[in-house]
């Protein structure tokens, strides 16, 4: 019997994102939803979607956004930066001790990892789970970048999900990038027990690759296998509209949050 399961990630915020995707789920009649890190970060509803990934999610992986607003943000920009301590702002105010409490250690216990029916997952690389880049022109200008993160998927673990760039799409250790629009069956890639594959589920609150819509990914496990099978999973690309303004407009209104924050998810980038 197929088993399916969706996969979400860099929400950074964006409640009207999140719940477009969530409600997508639902009407898929999806119950186990795995989310790959930066929960928090950029946006203007960290609380609302901390809580409602806490309450929705088997598991959630820690991304650099989460880990800098619980330690501190390195290597950020201005406006990521200025947005990690607003973040921390937010939920050190929250009078509620008891809620207060309850997302610092949701955000404190996140796992670098775990593994999903016989796939890797983690936020960022194999080989960096947190915060190293795989971007689709390292297949050119960096491929030993890329190859040496195939180095770390093993046998149990042939392909992993990531997230972190924002970009979906598919690397294959020739090495390759094929965004999901040029898969040889668009916006379906098929794992095989016999190729390794580092797949980039995309962002769900920020995207980044010129298409406004919401990212996340459905997967659907053919066999696991066991007795004798060979292993199959579909991977399964999905886009989404959700209410941007709106989104836009809560941005504009946080004063320490960049308006370039709110404005750059009206160009998908």
């Amino acid at each position: 019997m197929a088993k399916t399961f969706a996969v979400i990630s860099d929400i950074h915020s964006n409640l009207e994102a999140l719940e477009s995707v969530l409600a997508d789920i639902d009407r898929r009649s999806i119950t186990d939803i795995y989310c790959l890190g930066d929960v928090v970060g950029y946006g203007a509803s960290p609380k609302e979607c901390l809580d409602l990934v806490s309450e929705r999610c088997a598991a959630i992986l820690c991304g650099n956004h989460d880990q800098a607003v619980f330690y501190e943000p390195c290597s950020f920009n201005i406006s990521a930066e200025r947005a990690a301590y607003w973040t921390r702002r937010v939920f050190e105010e929250e009078s509620n001790a008891a809620l207060r409490n309850k997302r610092w250690q949701v955000l404190g216990r996140l796992p670098y990892k775990f593994e999903v029916h016989g796939l890797l997952m983690v936020h960022a690389s194999p080989r960096r789970p947190v915060n190293e880049y795989l971007f689709a022109e390292d297949c050119y200008t960096n491929p030993s970048k890329i190859l040496a993160n195939f180095e770390r998927l093993e046998s149990q673990h042939m392909t992993c999900l990531v997230g972190h760039t924002h970009v979906p799409g598919v690397f294959l250790d020739d090495p390759y990038f094929e965004p999901p629009a040029e898969l040889p069956e668009a916006n379906l890639y098929t794992i095989t027990e016999d190729e390794k594959a580092i797949i980039n589920i995309g962002s769900v609150g920020q995207p980044r690759d010129r298409d406004t819509r919401a990212s996340y990914v459905v997967v659907t496990q053919h066999s696991d296998g066991s007795n004798g099978q060979e292993y199959r999973a579909d991977v399964e690309f999905i886009r989404l509209e959700y209410d941007i303004e709106k989104a836009v407009k809560k941005v504009f209104a946080v004063p320490d949050l960049d308006d370039f924050l709110g404005t750059r998810l009206l160009d998908g980038r």
